[in-house]
């Protein structure tokens, strides 16, 4: 009896232990897919008329959020522009909280 959960319980260790964590691309386009959803679902955002495109995001991972770093093109009428914009994203993708 002893020997049967022994084993149980190396098992389950080693499945739990050997989870696979997501790869740097996939982080990556989940945190673009949040940033963009966070700026087109901004009150007051006119899609129509104001276009983002995020070209470019660095990250840190902490333990319960991204700290991330977007290079982000903004195109509206009679502007052109591409800035940096800083946000903490929530592991899930979520929850996107910008810095000032």
């Amino acid at each position: 009896m002893k020997k049967i959960f022994f084993v149980l319980s190396w098992i389950l260790i080693t499945l739990v232990s050997c989870e696979k964590k997501p790869k740097t691309a996939d982080v990556n386009e989940h945190l673009n897919k949040a940033m963009r959803k966070f700026l087109y679902g901004t009150v007051n955002n006119d899609s129509s008329k104001v276009k983002f495109d995020v070209q470019e995001v660095l990250f840190y991972e902490a333990a319960n959020f991204y700290e991330c770093e977007y290079k982000v093109h903004m195109v509206s009428p009679g502007k052109d522009t591409t800035g940096i914009m800083k946000a903490r994203v929530s592991k899930d993708f979520t929850k996107v909280n910008r810095k000032d």
